[in-house]
């Protein structure tokens, strides 16, 4: 019974994750030149690329994506 909770909750987590990593600014577009995921720690190399590109910003998405602002 407990497993079974676990995994309901476990589940539920998941789904809001996903949905959250879904919702992005319609002004984002994703870097022409970062490769990989785009971990927590990338974030700096993430924003330097995007301003290289000629955008303001740049930042780590949900989904794991460099993420460049104002495009």
């Amino acid at each position: 019974m407990v497993q079974i909770k676990f995994l309901f909750a476990l589940l539920a987590v998941m789904t809001i994750v996903l949905m959250g990593a879904n919702t992005v600014s319609a002004r984002d577009c994703l870097s022409g030149t970062f490769g990989g995921p785009c971990w927590a720690w990338s974030g700096e190399k993430c924003r330097r690329l995007c301003i290289e590109e000629g955008h303001v910003s740049g930042h780590c998405s949900g989904g794991m994506k460099c993420r460049c602002e104002v495009c």
